[in-house]
């Protein structure tokens, strides 16, 4: 790549501001060009061949058109993707990776916020803080401490952890401020590595389930992961138990886990659903044992723009030395969501 790249942005005008910071613009314009496209209102296939001819970088986003074959073609000195959002998936193509470009990603930045949101759960609805709040408005007091098999504080007790990836290996750095035990399934965590995070790798999901008091899901969103969570693992919870999923709408059987739910046996925190949003007579809207929040665990203004901060750091380590911190490989894409 050139020591001065010329960046494309194909980031639409709506997200570029709440993405980008003006200081890590300055920091990119000490080190790129910025091509002078214009910012688009969306992120089409028009744009993109208009602009790309001439760039050795692209930053894309959400809804930014996928980089297929034929958009490529107009690309003859693209060298790599910096996507400034969540999953790739919606930009990556088959001739993305036979042309040789590199593909390096934001999403890890939104680990942070998302494992912030999840601690914060754990922390209150473990003590029913919710529902505590929401009964002394109504006139009682501490009563629905007791709720649903009865809150329960953190201490010396097993936390559940389902996928160690970006999010999960945040919430378990987080979680070392506290004195709990870390238990983790996911089959492509290693023993050596489970060593290094000091958690506990579980073989199972029904012993993750049966063993931890307060279990949350961050494993990714694919056709292997497609109902991993059943009625039998919901019902192997303890009395009181907490359920956060923060992670996906597909991972879990809805029907088994909303029988599960009704039986008042524990507590539920939901921030990702299958169907977005859900229907006004959702059991989800409507269960006493369930909080349901609108997908904002990892959206906040603040962290968007932390994500941009990613993306200028990669850019700044691909032209200096020629290494990705966050790199996408066509097979590390297969286990992620």
């Amino acid at each position: 790549m050139p020591t001065r790249p010329n960046i494309l942005f194909a980031v639409s005008r709506e997200l570029r501001s709440s993405l980008f910071s003006g200081k890590d613009l300055e920091r990119l314009s000490a080190v790129a060009t910025l091509l002078p496209a214009p910012v688009p209102e969306v992120a089409d296939e028009a744009f993109l061949k208009a602009h790309l001819p001439e760039a050795d970088v692209v930053v894309t986003s959400w809804g930014t058109r996928q980089l297929t074959d034929e958009i490529l073609a107009c690309a003859p000195r693209l060298k790599l993707a910096c996507h400034a959002a969540g999953s790739i998936r919606p930009i990556v193509s088959d001739a993305l990776w036979q042309r040789g470009i590199r593909v390096t990603t934001g999403a890890p930045a939104i680990a942070f916020g998302v494992a912030e949101f999840c601690l914060g759960l754990i922390l209150v609805a473990s003590k029913r803080v919710p529902w505590l709040a929401n009964a002394t408005r109504d006139g009682l007091w501490a009563q629905t401490l007791s709720a649903f098999g009865g809150g329960f504080e953190i201490y010396q007790q097993n936390i559940g952890i389902v996928g160690a990836g970006f999010i999960g290996r945040q919430l378990i750095r987080l979680l070392k401020s506290f004195t709990c035990t870390v238990k983790v399934y996911d089959p492509y965590l290693s023993a050596a590595e489970a060593a290094t995070l000091e958690v506990e790798k579980i073989d199972t999901l029904g012993e993750l389930f049966a063993t931890c008091r307060a279990v949350t899901l961050h494993a990714p969103t694919n056709e292997g992961t497609r109902h991993m969570l059943r009625g039998e693992h919901f019902a192997a919870l303890q009395p009181g138990s907490l359920f956060i999923n923060t992670a996906g709408s597909i991972q879990i059987h809805e029907e088994e886990f909303i029988a599960e739910l009704r039986k008042g046996r524990f507590v539920a925190c939901i921030d990702r659903c299958e169907v977005e949003p859900v229907q006004l007579d959702h059991p989800y809207r409507l269960l006493p044992n369930v909080l349901l929040t609108p997908h904002i665990a990892g959206v906040a203004r603040e962290n968007q723009l932390r994500i941009g901060t990613y993306v200028v750091d990669e850019i700044e380590a691909f032209g200096r030395d020629n290494l990705l911190i966050h790199e996408v490989t066509e097979e590390a894409l297969a286990r992620m969501a």
